[in-house]
């Protein structure tokens, strides 16, 4: 079993590792004894565990399915996690002691879902998914406001455009972008963007812009 057994963090924020138990051939030492270095995949287990807050997150959205469509939670819970475990190639998943990392896949999972086949999402799973980041894409693809949710929101940007520059025509993808409705787009713009940040805790929040949302704020047909 390989293990890293020291460390040492580098400027650039990765860190420098001491690994045993790593399997080479003779090529890979033939390389490294001529000054050479070897490009080498590190993944570290998840030691987390789901937490009682991403069980709630997973709970919440299936009884929301389920008060639109009629399937029970359960059979909805089982369905999702059998669907990350194909997607994926997982070993069976148990909402009891499960890594943080699978729970968030399945919560981003089961999002997509929502969105995709628009199911009313109560308040309370509302609140209890705000500042999640795969909620605020979502949303904002679908141009649901992050804030109150209404429908038909404006795709505001964080970074200001600049006059003169037509947004029809430029690359936004260096900009960051989220759903607002027009009475918050209106607040961000008059109370300005740090402040209103800090009145809807949204630090941090803002979708960076990909190809789809970039078609979007062109004006392309989708």
């Amino acid at each position: 079993m390989q293990q890293i057994t020291r460390y040492q963090l580098d400027n650039d924020g990765s860190y420098s590792v001491v690994a045993t138990g790593v399997e080479l051939e003779t090529s890979h030492t033939e390389l490294i004894d001529n000054g050479y270095s070897l490009n080498a995949d590190v993944t570290v287990p998840d030691n987390k565990l789901i937490s009682i807050d991403q069980r709630k997150k997973i709970f919440a959205m299936c009884r929301d399915i389920e008060l639109h469509w009629g399937e029970p939670v359960e059979a909805l819970r089982q369905r999702f996690q059998s669907e990350l475990e194909i997607m994926n190639g997982y070993e069976r998943i148990s909402l009891r002691d499960c890594t943080r990392k699978i729970a968030g896949e399945l919560i981003e999972l089961i999002i997509t879902f929502i969105f995709h086949n628009q199911i009313p999402m109560r308040v309370e799973t509302s609140k209890l998914l705000q500042g999640d980041k795969a909620m605020l894409y979502w949303a904002t693809i679908n141009r649901n406001c992050v804030i109150c949710g209404e429908q038909k929101a404006d795709l505001a940007h964080y970074e200001a455009v600049g006059r003169g520059m037509n947004r029809k025509t430029m690359n936004h993808h260096d900009k960051h972008v989220l759903a607002l409705c027009r009475k918050h787009h209106n607040q961000q713009h008059a109370i300005g963007v740090k402040s209103f940040d800090d009145l809807y805790h949204l630090h941090n929040s803002w979708i960076l812009v990909d190809d789809k949302l970039n078609s979007m704020l062109r004006g392309e047909k989708q």
